[in-house]
């Protein structure tokens, strides 16, 4: 098993490992994203399906304001209504 290597996030400047970060697809800088949902982690930024492409697509909060983020973790999307997080309410 090899070592995983860390980044600095564009976010809030500290480290974070290769496997709990991702690259923005705006700025392609790295920043933190807890890519399990069972695991408590850090998210600079989101992640999302684009039903146009059927691609996953990422960003981070500096690329991403509040009324664009589709995570539903507290933000409203721009249609105003906010996705639940996963296995909540769906």
């Amino acid at each position: 098993m090899t070592a995983s290597t860390e980044v600095t996030c564009a976010v809030c400047g500290e480290a974070a490992e290769e496997s709990a970060s991702a690259l923005c697809g705006e700025c392609d800088r790295p920043f933190h994203l807890n890519q399990r949902n069972d695991v408590i982690g850090k998210d600079c930024g989101d992640v999302w399906v684009d039903e146009q492409f059927l691609s996953l697509r990422f960003a981070c909060f500096t690329c991403l304001p509040p009324d664009r983020r589709p995570s539903g973790r507290g933000e409203a999307t721009a249609s105003g209504q906010g996705e639940p997080p996963v296995g909540e309410k769906h």
